[in-house]
């Protein structure tokens, strides 16, 4: 990992394997606060985050119409990944 800034603007670079870390955390966390899809910098970052995994999960062969595919490459737990209806 490595980082460049000046102010408010920073370049990360990451590998894979830690990008799907962040993929991971930030949806189990959004998932558990209720959060998923709404507007707000977290969920826009991981729509972003999981745009450049889907990508590289289709280069690599990845079948992103078997949710169970995307699911097991990019580490997720398949029965977390349903969002369950808001009551």
């Amino acid at each position: 990992m490595e980082f460049h800034g000046k102010e408010e603007t920073y370049r990360v670079g990451l590998r894979l394997d830690e990008l799907k870390i962040i993929h991971r955390s930030l949806w189990n966390d959004l998932k558990a606060k209720g959060t998923l899809g709404i507007d707000e910098e977290a969920s826009d970052l991981l729509h972003d985050l999981q745009t450049v995994l889907q990508k590289e999960a289709h280069r690599l062969g990845v079948d992103l119409s078997i949710h169970s595919e995307w699911a097991a490459w990019a580490g997720l737990d398949e029965m977390r990944c349903k969002i369950p209806p808001r009551e």
